[in-house]
């Protein structure tokens, strides 16, 4: 982090877009702040997640500003989190490895429909081989799935007998900051179309909502219909597109 910068005038600076810079927020969390790394300049930033592997490369604010910050970020290689102006500053330097092109959704204040979630459960480490038996190298299975985030958010679940065939959870969960991901989405290929994933989705919303939380988002790719069917069922609209994708920053 910039010397002379404090974490109260990045809080500041992510607050300008809130919903945009949700997972930023939760990274300011005190108990995870040591993996972030902050470059700011004016009103513009940039933030490496290293807890991660890739690192998370995500930025915000005005071209000039992150123009300057650009020319500061280390070489490597990144997941990315980019808007599309952001994305083609650097796109001379960037080495693209996997990309889509991504909705930021958000959960409209009173547009929860609190959809029936019967039959699911609450899932915790004592479903770990389970889910991992569920996703099963699938090429769709969550891509940002960790231990941590099952031992710490949010997950639901369906059991068939002994088979896990759905299950929800989030990415980040803060309190602190008052924010929350819905992430880790996945359902059997071939249990698929039967409303599972809505289900345990649900049960996700219900629970953050009942804790507290009231900024709640999540990223689906523009082009999965199914999935973004679902989210709009379950109240949440496309607030803005961004590209996410794996990839090597070169220096100038």
């Amino acid at each position: 982090m910039n010397s002379d910068v404090s974490s109260e005038d990045i809080r500041k600076l992510l607050e300008t877009d809130r919903l945009w810079s949700a997972y930023a927020l939760a990274d300011l969390d005190p108990e995870i702040s040591a993996f972030s790394e902050w470059y700011l300049h004016s009103d513009s930033l940039i933030l490496i997640y290293r807890g991660l592997n890739p690192s998370v490369l995500f930025a915000m604010g005005q071209p000039e500003g992150l123009e300057t910050l650009f020319r500061e970020i280390p070489a490597g290689r990144y997941t990315y989190t980019l808007m599309g102006y952001t994305r083609e500053m650097i796109r001379e330097k960037l080495e693209i490895e996997t990309e889509n092109h991504m909705w930021r959704m958000v959960l409209k204040p009173g547009e929860f429909p609190g959809t029936s979630t019967e039959g699911v459960v609450k899932l915790s480490v004592a479903d770990l081989d389970a889910i991992h038996k569920l996703f099963n190298e699938h090429p769709d299975q969550p891509d940002a799935f960790t231990l941590n985030q099952l031992r710490t958010g949010v997950f639901y679940g369906l059991y068939d007998g002994d088979e896990l065939i759905s299950i929800a959870g989030t990415h980040i969960i803060s309190h602190w900051a008052g924010v929350a991901a819905i992430g880790n989405v996945f359902t059997r290929p071939d249990r698929r179309g039967k409303g599972f994933a809505t289900k345990v989705t649900a049960a996700v919303v219900n629970e953050i909502l009942e804790q507290g939380v009231q900024t709640n988002v999540l990223n689906v790719a523009m082009n999965n219909a199914p999935a973004i069917t679902c989210y709009r069922n379950l109240g949440f609209w496309p607030y803005c597109g961004y590209y996410e994708g794996t990839g090597k920053l070169k220096n100038e």
